[in-house]
């Protein structure tokens, strides 16, 4: 019971699961509207928040991202540039993270502002003020966002172990995710894919939101649970969103999307890798400025998460395979 101060007061916070939090998830709250009204109130003040943040950026590039909910920035850093990010990538990395899902291995180095003393393209990376002001636009957040190394791995196994392989949106309110890509990547490597347009709350989009509200508690599946919402093709459809897009890309490409829209890892052939630099940037949605939030407490939350993860030594081969 002593708890239900520290729930209610997590409703104006980024908190999003269902089934943690037993006021976010109240039943009779959300039939009240509760999940409506936050997704409403989120969206409203993130569109305050961008509208600050992008006065610099192009209006072609702000209007692809409104359109689709993505940008596609081909050519993202110069040539010199990107082959020494290339190299750091395969050779210098330090120690591996990973974890599995299914059918997919994951591996990841978290590169914060210490690691990136031992790694001059990255340092250069993350201090690129135009590729900021971008992501910082799509996230509605005055901070630079969080940056790894990146390589998927598919290993065989179940693809139905996969979450990332069902279409879905991250959280209840519009957030950011980025990727520059290091390789190629076709449609073997199983590509990012995003359903056009699902970035805009529409009234359909609402009512959808709504009823999961409802039932995901004692019906949806795990990380739908947890406030990552799963959606069906079928119900992709009824929505009225754009069509849906597998980002095909050349190597050097930064893809950047909100992931509140519909998204999902695509399928890829066994044993194919891709390797990118990831990144993301999630902050409490109800701030009415671009300013600073309590980025402490993420990264007290992140290094719990990291230290659950597997760890892969140095010397690990670099396709995932031991």
């Amino acid at each position: 019971m002593f708890r239900y101060p520290v729930w209610f007061l997590e409703i104006f916070t980024e908190a999003k699961s269902f089934e943690a939090n037993p006021v976010i998830g109240n039943h009779l709250l959300n039939r009240l509207g509760l999940h409506v009204l936050r997704v409403l109130l989120a969206h409203s003040l993130t569109g305050v928040r961008r509208f600050i943040l992008g006065w610099r950026l192009p209006a072609d590039m702000k209007n692809q991202f409104r359109q689709n909910g993505f940008v596609i920035l081909e050519n993202a850093v110069p040539n010199e540039h990107f082959l020494a990010l290339q190299q750091e990538a395969n050779s210098e990395w330090p120690e591996v993270r990973y974890f599995v899902q299914g059918d997919t291995t994951t591996e990841f180095v978290y590169l914060d502002s210490k690691r990136q003393q031992l790694l001059p393209a990255c340092k250069k990376l993350a201090h690129n003020d135009s590729l900021n002001r971008l992501m910082k636009y799509v996230a509605a957040c005055g901070l630079s966002p969080w940056m790894d190394f990146l390589r998927v791995v598919n290993v065989g196994g179940s693809r139905q172990g996969d979450p990332q392989k069902y279409f879905h949106s991250d959280t209840f309110h519009p957030t950011m995710k980025a990727w520059l890509f290091l390789e190629d990547v076709d449609s073997s490597k199983g590509p990012f894919e995003f359903v056009q347009g699902s970035n805009r709350l529409t009234w359909k989009r609402l009512m959808w939101e709504y009823r999961q509200s409802l039932g995901v508690k004692e019906e949806g599946a795990t990380y739908a649970r947890r406030g990552s919402l799963r959606v069906d093709d079928s119900e992709i459809e009824a929505l009225g969103y754009g069509p849906i897009r597998s980002l095909e890309v050349k190597a050097n490409t930064l893809v950047v999307a909100d992931t509140f829209g519909f998204h999902r890892r695509g399928e890829a052939s066994a044993n194919s890798t891709r390797l990118s630099m990831a990144f993301s940037n999630r902050i409490n949605p109800f701030l009415l400025l671009p300013i600073p939030g309590w980025r402490w407490l993420d990264r007290l939350a992140l290094n719990r998460s990291i230290s659950t993860i597997r760890r892969r030594p140095k010397a690990v081969s670099r396709t995932g395979l031991s």
